[in-house]
């Protein structure tokens, strides 16, 4: 099987910047101690929009991805970004070329 990647981007209300990056602790937590299958996942934000944010995720096959998906971490975290977030999508991908990683 091939490898997942996903990009999201997530747009914050305003003002509620930090609120939305102590929301990651829990799930990333998760991530690092139960989802072996998780190669990456990095919060980054965006430096001309500070209510911007992109989520890139590595995985080894679509087992992984879907493990994480089917979380009940992820489903907890999902339902708390309501009052967070307004806005965001996602693109689920497959690595072609990669320098490291």
């Amino acid at each position: 099987m091939s490898q997942v990647s996903v990009v999201a981007n997530l747009t914050v209300k305003q003002g509620k910047e930090d609120e939305f990056l102590a929301l990651w602790d829990d799930l990333i937590a998760h991530i690092q101690a139960n989802e072996p299958g998780c190669l990456h996942y990095t919060i980054h934000r965006s430096t001309t929009e500070p209510n911007v944010f992109y989520v890139t995720e590595l995985y080894d096959d679509q087992a992984a991805f879907d493990a994480h998906m089917g979380s009940d971490a992820f489903s907890a975290f999902g339902a708390s970004l309501g009052d967070v977030v307004e806005g965001g999508g996602m693109q689920i991908l497959t690595p072609v070329k990669s320098a490291k990683g």
